[in-house]
């Protein structure tokens, strides 16, 4: 993006009204083209609403972040280098660079570090922020040859790579992946002349880089939820009902290892919480005996359904995204055919296909780092863990429902839904489940984190996280409502619910639970049907729950207890 792209994106963008969206962009230096292209890349991600980009003062990274903290800002994106660190490290300072200076200047920086660390600390307690670690190469100051690291340069970089791993860990901080800012040669990077002059050091094409991965690392894409997989020629090499289960292959030996590098992708995957599941024209015994072999690098239990049959391959996936209960943009689908991917892609326009490319070992590289991009999720939680087991569970759950007395069956689960009614601002579960649910969702509104923080801040705020287990095992958290209670009405702004947690009735727990804690005779919800919540839209018209004459979607307690069938589940509650 050019300058002259990023003031007319800004310009045109200050027309859209509504709701102000202020990020506070956090340096030591003159932030100059950063600030005007960061502003740009942000409108370009956040299509609703103004945004609003500020900044602190020239030469205090430390104070510039204090001032982030106490801001009403919604993010912070934070850039650090060198001089930030001391200022003897930058091109402006005039501290000297003698031999005996090196150990104060080691020692002021891993002061500096803890200074810096402690108000980030301050900032991620109010909004996420993304760190940009020093991308500038450090002075040629080392008393080696440019080809040959020095000690200095080694305990610098060690304090730097200490620090990253401290503030990684704290939820809401995110880190950019400096690898990746390296790859750019440092004469595309560094603009001494424009730092001596006016204090801004990049060049702006690398300013453009380091906007995008700010505003990237800080508004993710929503990460898929599950990936089907053929299997031969996919998952192994070879055709396993031509050439037998033991005959697949996927190993150095056979030189097929681009298959177990794929295989080991998809364990990977697996671990982190993403659904897998199998999709392959072969009689289903073949498929389960060669998914039984013991050398397998992922484990077999961790691919559900497996569909196995001479249908088109587009009826599998139909099968596997109703036992998942999800929708298809949110699942990929890897082949090795172009044919079989076009048949799918044509039934289901919003999956994502990937070819997968044999034993090209380049290609086989690059599809394992877009499908790290593709499922990528800045924390990972319990919930992640427990997806596979629940989809299980449903399913289960699902069969016997349909063959016995279902008030009785649900009766029969020995369920627990637990409502936790802190607000929590280290839990990020709920605001994930509100900015990834769609077919329970209230009305699909979506929240950054610094707006959820600010929820949290609010003492009107009325919020459950719900948890739920029974005997098939735990759900984990899986319904959000969020809402304010004023003049003894709750008026409840989002509702989700995880679809692995439908058909238990838990949605009348809820409101039941509502009504008693506030304490009130009606509850008002922000209701707007979108073109993929009909589960919750058909969960109003169940529950009697109607829009007036003025377009308010109410419930009074009256008429909520009147149609209320018994409760099948024991009660929990926190508060404290």
């Amino acid at each position: 993006m050019t300058l002259n792209q990023a003031l007319a994106i800004i310009n045109s963008g200050k027309d859209r009204g509504g709701e102000n969206k202020l990020h506070y962009l956090v340096c030591g230096f003159e932030p100059l083209h950063l600030k005007t292209l960061f502003w740009a890349h942000l409108f370009e991600r956040l299509p609703k609403g103004n945004v609003e980009v500020h900044n602190g003062v020239y030469g205090d990274l430390p104070g510039n972040l204090a001032m982030a903290a106490e801001s009403p800002a919604i993010a912070a994106a934070v850039v650090v280098e060198w001089s930030d660190i001391d200022s003897r490290l930058g091109l402006r300072s005039s501290g000297g660079w003698l031999e005996e200076v090196k150990p104060d200047i080691l020692s002021t920086a891993q002061q500096r570090y803890s200074h810096i660390e402690t108000a980030l600390l301050n900032v991620a307690r109010r909004m996420p922020a993304v760190i940009v670690p020093p991308s500038l190469p450090l002075l040629p100051i080392g008393n080696t040859v440019g080809a040959q690291a020095s000690v200095m340069e080694l305990e610098l970089e060690q304090q730097l790579a200490s620090f990253l791993l401290r503030i990684s860990r704290v939820p809401g901080l995110r880190i950019v992946q400096r690898s990746r800012i390296e790859q750019i040669p440092v004469a595309d990077r560094l603009d001494a002349k424009m730092e001596l002059l006016a204090g801004f050091p990049y060049t702006v094409p690398f300013a453009d880089v380091l906007a995008g991965s700010l505003a990237d690392v800080l508004y993710q894409a929503a990460p898929k939820k599950g990936l089907i997989t053929d299997l031969d020629d996919t998952l192994w090499s070879g055709v396993v009902g031509e050439v037998g289960t033991e005959r697949v292959s996927w190993d150095q030996e056979h030189h097929t290892q681009t298959n177990g590098l794929y295989q080991q992708m998809l364990g990977h995957l697996a671990s982190c919480g993403v659904l897998l599941a199998a999709c392959s024209k072969n009689e289903i015994s073949t498929v389960e005996s060669a998914l039984a072999r013991e050398d397998l690098f992922l484990k077999a239990d961790s691919i559900f359904p497996v569909c196995a049959n001479w249908e088109p391959k587009s009826q599998s996936v139909a099968e596997i995204l109703r036992t998942w209960n999800i929708g298809a943009d949110a699942v990929v689908f890897v082949d090795d055919s172009s044919m079989e991917l076009d048949e799918v892609k044509r039934v289901f326009p919003r999956i994502t296909c990937r070819q997968f490319p044999g034993k090209d070992a380049t290609k086989v590289w690059q599809l394992l780092c877009e499908l790290r991009d593709l499922f990528g999720k800045p924390l990972l939680m319990e919930e992640d863990r427990l997806r596979q087991a629940s989809i299980r569970a449903s399913t289960r759950i699902h069969e016997v429902g349909e063959s016995a007395g279902f008030p009785e069956f649900l009766r029969s689960l020995n369920g627990t839904i637990t409502l936790d009614w802190r607000l929590d601002a280290s839990e990020k579960r709920p605001l994930e489940l509100i900015n990834k649910t769609n077919q329970f969702n209230l009305n699909g509104l979506r929240i950054s984190e610094g707006e959820w923080q600010r929820f949290l801040e609010d003492q009107n705020t009325e919020l459950a996280v719900v948890s739920y287990q029974d005997k098939f095992g735990p759900l984990g958290k899986i319904a959000v409502v969020l809402g304010t209670k004023t003049n003894g009405i709750v008026k409840v702004s989002h509702w989700v619910m995880s679809c692995r947690a439908f058909s238990r009735r838990l949605e009348y727990h809820i409101l039941n639970r509502l009504f008693r804690r506030a304490d009130t005779e009606e509850i008002q919800f922000a209701f707007q049907a979108t073109d993929r919540n009909e589960p919750l839209q058909k969960f109003f018209r169940d529950a009697g729950i109607r829009q007036d004459p003025e377009g308010t979607y109410r419930l009074s307690r009256t008429a909520f207890l009147a149609q209320r069938e018994a409760l099948p589940h024991k009660e929990l509650n926190i508060t404290k």
